[in-house]
């Protein structure tokens, strides 16, 4: 498990709404985040746009209705306080919904 991936499931336990789920697709630099269905990571997106923070949301990862709770992370770049502090601000926002 590499590092990136450690230092966001960190992030996301302590900065994001309980009950929110992570996993990591195979063979990829990216982290999939399941909400509770509460947050709407559509909405999420735009506020999260305003402050400079790119997502992206589940639902764009599909032709069929679903994933509307989630979204998906890039864990690629490498690991940085501002990454960490972008990362709470999601989770605030989230939290915020």
């Amino acid at each position: 498990m590499n590092t990136n991936y450690q230092n966001y499931v960190q992030v996301i336990a302590e900065s994001f709404p309980e009950g929110t789920k992570t996993s990591r697709p195979q063979g990829g630099l990216s982290l999939w985040v399941e909400f509770d269905k509460s947050v709407k990571p559509l909405e999420l997106y735009d506020k999260a746009i305003k402050q400079g923070i790119s997502i992206a949301p589940g639902r764009m990862f599909t032709l069929q209705d679903q994933f509307e709770n989630c979204m998906r992370l890039c864990i690629g770049l490498p690991w940085s306080e501002d990454t960490r502090l972008k990362l709470e601000q999601i989770g605030t926002l989230a939290k915020k919904m």
